[in-house]
């Protein structure tokens, strides 16, 4: 479910979703935060890492902020990929 400012994710995030949150994403005019829940996320493509990495470089760009809301195994895959500074704080 994706409301305005708080975008909640699935269970898992296969490759073939993952450019219709870019394509949502890109027509959102510069957010001044913006949070993405998932706590509920077990599995995710690396593609969609890379969106997280866009997301969150786009709008700190624009001094906004973008909150992540990781679960266990979101956050063990961001620890394992040495991302949890840039993409949790």
């Amino acid at each position: 479910m994706i409301q305005e400012n708080c975008w909640t994710f699935p269970k898992e995030i296969p490759l073939e979703e993952v450019p219709q949150y870019s394509s949502r994403f890109e027509k959102i005019a510069k957010p001044a935060c913006l949070q993405f829940d998932l706590s509920q996320t077990e599995w995710i493509h690396s593609s969609f890492i890379g969106f997280l990495i866009y997301a969150k470089h786009s709008i700190s760009s624009h001094g906004g902020k973008l909150y992540i809301i990781p679960s266990p195994s979101v956050q063990r895959i961001l620890h394992l990929m040495n991302l949890n500074d840039y993409l949790l704080h």
